[in-house]
């Protein structure tokens, strides 16, 4: 029987190797030579014990180290702790892991796991920025004290911090991070970043490239990604990353008919003079993302439905301002073609086409269809939703199908399925704590065994707010269909004006003086 201290296997800041073949140093000759023989032996696991594990339970980290008593390990060539090693160090926990054999009976092994625990976080700080920034970053970084200090978690925290002033215009703000032990608590840090916002960064220029629709049209539709003003005598269009930027000379606006009007004056005093008094040019990734879809929409809606962009990059110039480049590929431009009814036995095919108002030729925009055939509910009615729920039909429903492609025209067809008529059965009001119920229905539209009609919902609705008593944005009606007996019930949420809504108005009439209304 032989007993001593051995070093099996080691991970110290990096991943172990993966088999058990690296030369071991030992205080027992006999031991060693475990390692040294020519056929490798199965020795059996009789006994395992976990040092170093302050905060951890012994019996967790046996579990997820996988060597268990009576395990069978092949030395020399088996890679068991290897493994071992490699799952506990993927814990992200521990700073150090060791692995000894501390005795040897016969092809019994008894092991020794040994962990060194990462530091926990006591508390953090932020320095170099204001009191209120301090405020709103403790709710972003997402630093618990207590949880163990890991790579991810500073890297997850200076990512927030970068994100929190890029988002405010601050694009180049730089985190250094020092770590210092707390005396206060064992084994603890404490974390400081230090935070240079750096100058604040606005948007110098945006260029289009490969687009025939007009440039201040594109921009004009990113409403959350602006350029800075602009008064200078030097074109600032000189260069960009995707290419050259277009220039509209003084001379092309003389010669170009109609270039009095003011669209095609501001384009060619655009490169000098730009007057934004009221918007902010502070470029916003997340914003400058929704804009991106925002002039999608736009393309769209003139027809270029297979529009993308195919590359945009933002840029620092010469002058360290930066630029954002858009290269977009329009596709063709569509129009619309025939269209057909299918389905409808209440109106008539004329009829549905005047209301719809597209005619064969006019440029494609499915945003209008969807609009006229009321799948987008407007107040305004005078869509084709709207001309069948007015009449009760409260299960209309419309599905604009593509019958044809060619060339640059779109045929479709419009498949109706009308439903039946559907009458109002129950009407019930909630929410109206204070105000008697009667003189809520004395202003509805919508009376039971009536047909229903969406025009009454939006009737009753803007006559319920006309009252005063209720907040309109909390305004809700919810018609709930019962399909089994073709009738409807209409559910009214309401929410009163509290006390300190009182609104005050002076008014002549008998007299003169001031009225209140609740």
């Amino acid at each position: 029987m032989c007993c001593g201290a051995w070093v099996t296997t080691q991970a110290q800041q990096q991943q172990p190797s993966p088999s058990d073949t690296t030369p071991i140093t030992s205080i027992d000759a006999d031991l060693a030579n475990i390692f040294n023989q020519r056929q490798p032996k199965k020795y059996k696991v009789t006994a395992i014990k976990v040092t170093g594990n302050n905060y951890f339970d012994q019996a967790l980290l046996l579990s997820v180290a996988g060597i268990n008593i009576g395990d069978e390990i092949l030395i020399p060539g088996g890679d068991n702790f290897s493994k071992a090693i490699t799952k506990l160090w993927g814990q992200n926990y521990f700073s150090d892991v060791e692995i000894y054999i501390t005795k040897l009976t016969g092809k019994d092994i008894e092991l020794e796991i040994h962990v060194t625990e990462r530091p926990r976080l006591s508390r953090y700080e932020t320095a170099g920025v204001k009191k209120g920034e301090k405020e709103d970053l403790q709710g972003k970084m997402g630093l618990i004290p207590g949880r163990v200090v890991t790579e991810n978690m500073i890297r997850t925290a200076i990512d927030a911090i970068k994100k929190y002033y890029s988002e405010k215009g601050f694009r180049n703000a730089t985190v250094k991070v020092n770590q210092k032990s707390d005396p206060a608590f064992e084994n603890s840090t404490i974390l400081v970043f230090d935070i240079d916002k750096g100058s604040k960064v606005r948007l110098n220029q945006i260029n289009f490239f490969n687009n025939t629709v007009d440039d201040l049209k594109l921009k004009a539709q990113m409403k959350d990604t602006r350029e800075m003003s602009r008064l200078t005598i030097f074109n600032q269009n000189s260069r960009a990353y995707l290419g050259t930027p277009k220039k509209y000379t003084f001379e092309q606006y003389l010669k170009d008919k109609g270039y009095l009007t003011y669209s095609k004056t501001k384009r060619v005093l655009d490169p000098y003079l730009r007057l934004k008094l009221f918007t902010s040019a502070k470029f916003n990734e997340q914003k400058y993302e929704g804009d991106k879809e925002k002039l999608l929409e736009y393309f769209n809606s003139l027809g270029y439905r297979d529009a993308v962009i195919e590359k945009d990059t933002a840029y620092f110039n010469e002058k360290k301002q930066l630029n954002l480049d858009i290269k977009v590929n329009e596709g063709n431009r569509y129009y619309f073609g025939n269209i057909s009814w299918k389905g409808n036995t209440k109106y008539s095919d004329s009829l549905l086409t005047a209301i719809l108002g597209i005619k064969k030729g006019d440029i494609y925009n499915l945003e209008i269809l969807n609009k006229k055939l009321g799948k987008q509910l407007s107040p305004e009615g005078g869509d084709i939703s709207g001309l069948y729920m007015d009449d009760g039909y409260l299960f209309f429903r419309t599905e604009p199908i593509e019958t044809a492609v060619y060339n640059d025209t779109i045929d479709y067809e419009i498949r109706i399925i009308e439903g039946p008529q559907a009458t109002i059965k129950n009407v019930r009001i909630s929410g109206n704590e204070k105000t008697k119920e009667y003189v809520i229905r004395r202003e509805l539209r919508t009376i039971p065994g009536e047909k229903f009609s969406r025009s009454d919902l939006i009737r009753s609705n803007r006559e319920i707010a006309n009252l005063g008593y209720f907040n309109q944005e909390k305004i809700g009606i919810n018609p709930v269909p019962n399909p089994d007996d073709g009738t409807v019930d209409i559910n009214y949420t309401l929410e009163e004006k509290s006390n300190d809504q009182l609104e005050l108005s002076a008014g002549f009439g008998g007299g003169i003086g001031l009225t209140g209304t609740l």
